[in-house]
Order: structure tokens, then sequence, then C-alpha cells
């Protein structure tokens, strides 16, 4: 009985942490690393980024993308790495080509896109 007293603190202390984890930023879907299809799995966080309007896209493995919105709003471009980008305002969203990773990132503030 006294370990199982003893151990009631310590799954409190384990389900705190867990709390503290939620995901950061808006779901958006995305196809890493050459996928073909896409899933849900991204999370898109609406950053200021030297000051220009930004996003910073989380992948599930912890990876992330740091990306701004070009002048004019037209398009995103990549602020990190090497790799090619491409993208292009469709509508209400961006779709957004780095390297081997392709986002769908609704615009910021379209109340359709959410």
């Amino acid at each position: 009985m006294r370990g199982a007293a003893c151990a009631l603190p310590l799954l409190a202390l384990v389900a705190c942490g867990q709390a503290d984890e939620a995901p950061v930023g808006e779901p958006i879907t995305c196809a890493l690393a050459g996928a073909s299809e896409f899933t849900p799995d991204c999370r898109a966080e609406r950053v200021m980024i030297g000051g220009r309007s930004g996003v910073v896209v989380h992948h599930p493995d912890g990876g992330f993308r740091r990306l701004a919105i070009a002048a004019g709003g037209q398009s995103i471009e990549p602020l990190d790495g090497a790799d090619e980008a491409r993208s292009a305002l469709k509508g209400d969203r961006y779709e957004v080509i780095v390297g081997t990773d392709r986002y769908v990132i609704p615009v910021a503030g379209n109340a359709a896109a959410r």
C-alpha cells in the first residue's frame, strides 16, 4: 500500500509534464520527405520574422521550417537551409514545396480556411 501512495505524486508529475507539451499552432496538411499523400500531421505557428509575417511549420518528428511571406503576399519563401523552394498563393491558401516537403498553409485571418 505504501508503494502505491508514493507512486501517486509521481503520476501527477508525469501528467503535468504531458499537459505542457500541447501542440503549437494550427494543424495543416503536409507531405514530407517525398510522400505522395498529404496528411494533417504538421502544424503552422504564425510568427513575425525580421519584421515580416511568417510561419514556423512544425513536423511530427520535431523538425521544422521557418517561412516568411514574400513582399506582396503572393508567395512564401524559406528562411533556413539551401533547399529549392516554390510556392504560390492559390485562393485561400499557400501551396509550398521546399526540397522534398510539401505544405498547404491557409492564409492568416481567412475564416474560410479554418
